[in-house]
């Protein structure tokens, strides 16, 4: 099996561009990814951060990020966007270009989906809390 993907990524070349966040806030997911170059990360941090209004992907970093949990052996943070966001999971789900090997839809299936569409990442405050 191939790596599975994080969704919730940083701009960088050779991320995977899936999602662009619309007016009102939610995440609207392309048809086919669109993997990044570094003319695309440069004139996207040109203005509003780019993870703050489009969701990138790349391989999952597993032990190589603060969000991995090496006693349940996945990632934490869906748990809590789910808690969070408690959206419930509709029989369809919203067409999304990467499912099959997104790291948070193997780990909690269409919750995960459900509370997907609101999720940008705030490196500000990341940001902040490192400094």
């Amino acid at each position: 099996m191939a790596s599975l993907l994080c969704p919730s990524s940083v701009a960088k070349p050779g991320a995977a561009l899936f999602g662009v966040q619309d007016a009102s806030g939610h995440v609207e997911y392309l048809d086919e990814p669109i993997v990044v170059d570094q003319t695309f990360v440069d004139t996207a941090r040109q203005g509003r951060v780019p993870e703050e209004r489009f969701r990138f992907a790349s391989n999952c970093a597993k032990t190589g990020c603060g969000h991995w949990d090496s006693g349940h052996a996945g990632c934490s943070l869906v748990g809590k966007i789910v808690e969070a966001m408690n959206q419930k999971a509709d029989a369809t789900l919203v067409a999304c270009p990467i499912r099959n090997q997104c790291r948070w839809y193997h780990q909690e299936g269409a919750l995960a989906c459900a509370n997907c569409d609101e999720v940008v990442r705030n490196v500000r405050v990341k940001a902040l809390a490192e400094a």
